[in-house]
């Protein structure tokens, strides 16, 4: 459990680094980005947290949060379908 922890805690002090408040739902996001083998739309994470109760417009503007501010990337690979994958 103590890997876990340290876990949490890296991404949350990732996320106030970069000057964001350390929500629940974006740190959900961002575990699940860094988990991510390759890069992941937004419906693709909606399904991947849908045990959680956030609104797909949360997840939505978390991804884009975390893209503004460089802790992800958000690309088009031409299926005008936003994909995006933590940078690390």
């Amino acid at each position: 459990m103590a890997s876990r922890r340290d876990d949490v805690e890296t991404l949350r002090t990732a996320v106030r680094n970069a000057g964001l408040r350390a929500t629940p739902s974006r740190i959900a996001v961002l575990r699940l980005l860094r988990a991510a083998g390759s890069p992941v739309s937004h419906s693709d994470v909606v399904a991947e947290l849908s045990s959680q109760a956030w609104d797909p417009a949360t997840i939505y503007r978390n991804l884009t949060d975390l893209s503004d501010v460089g802790l992800a990337r958000r690309t088009d690979v031409g299926d005008h379908v936003w994909r995006y994958e933590a940078i690390t």
